[in-house]
């Protein structure tokens, strides 16, 4: 059976199973109507989870190319903190059906203790302690597994005469290679800028870059975040702040479908006239209006399925003002 007819099966059962659940809640009654009434809540709420995931798998639009591999171990070209693997490990709409059905299993125990028998106290706590076992233990292997990603990355790429982008320089001879992409150009200067903190942060960080530098950035990482996670993963995470560099860049290099795009999400949390670069105040926006963005998503994947004219745009723009790229990373230590 193929992922997707596996998919299709899974979402029509957990829906089904969410409304007889639902119609169960409203029909209960008796003397422990109220504690079942929460059991089948609960249970509504671990199959909607279902639904919404098969859903996500069946209409996910195109996502960032896989990472590269050696052996068939993948690893990292650009490495990845620690920090985005444990928020992305606790992100509750990745979280794994299984997962949510743990915490089902708890709210179930929960319910018995509270409302049926004090024998389930017992049980309860045993199994919100296997629960932050496991989680704990998955974690760690997450944190090491991407700690070796990091490290075979840059091992790779020193052995193999393409230096870690951490390290290289940017040269006239590397911007004009015709194999050179917009990443080749504007990695080696991330390290360097911070998106994780405040906006104060980040005009600080790019103030020893240039103007040029500056707005190829904040395309790449909007493009880059679009085509993994759609604009409204852009906006609600803390990489969202360069959306006015962004839509500044994008008018620059030429890309003025893609300005137009953007600008018209922006518009629609007011974040042209009312510059919303504080995370939290952005996502509360957003999230108060219910926006979703997906006229957005379909915009820009219509206009570039995979991102291809956009990377010409951007290598365009680089090789007219060369100087205003090269970068001397041995001056950065």
């Amino acid at each position: 059976m193929s992922k997707k007819i596996t998919y299709i099966i899974g979402t029509i059962l957990c829906s089904i199973l969410a409304i007889i659940a639902i119609i169960l809640i409203f029909i209960t009654t008796g003397k422990d109507s109220e504690a079942t009434k929460i059991i089948y809540a609960g249970f509504v709420a671990w199959m909607l989870f279902g639904g919404y995931r098969g859903f996500i798998h069946l209409f996910s639009k195109p996502g960032k190319e896989p990472r590269p591999t050696f052996g068939g171990v993948q690893y990292n070209v650009t490495p990845i903190s620690n920090r985005k693997v444990i928020k992305d490990f606790f992100n509750p709409f990745d979280m794994r059906f299984r997962t949510v059905g743990s915490l089902f299993i708890i709210c179930a125990l929960w319910t018995g203790m509270e409302y049926f028998s004090p024998k389930f106290t017992i049980y309860f706590w045993i199994f919100v302690a296997l629960m932050i076992i496991v989680k704990g233990i998955l974690l760690t292997r997450c944190l090491q597994l991407n700690t070796a990603q990091n490290t075979l990355g840059q091992v790779i790429l020193e052995q193999s005469g393409d230096i870690d982008v951490c390290r290289y320089d940017v040269t006239a001879q590397l911007i004009n290679a015709t194999d050179t992409t917009p990443e080749h150009v504007i990695d080696p200067i991330r390290p360097y800028v911070n998106v994780s903190g405040s906006h104060v942060d980040y005009i600080k960080d790019m103030s020893q870059f240039s103007i040029e530098q500056r707005r190829i950035l904040s395309v790449n990482m909007y493009i880059s975040e679009v085509y993994g996670d759609g604009h409204y993963g852009f906006f609600t995470d803390s990489v969202g702040m360069v959306y006015l560099d962004a839509i500044e860049g994008l008018k620059a290099i030429g890309a003025e479908k893609y300005a137009e795009i953007l600008e018209k999400a922006v518009s629609e949390f007011d974040g042209i006239n009312h510059p919303q670069f504080d995370l939290e105040e952005r996502g509360t926006s957003i999230n108060e209006l219910g926006l979703d963005f997906e006229n957005a998503d379909n915009a820009i994947y219509s206009l570039d399925e995979f991102g291809e004219g956009i990377a010409e745009l951007q290598m365009a723009y680089i090789r007219s003002h060369v100087d205003d790229f090269l970068f001397d990373n041995a001056q950065k230590h």
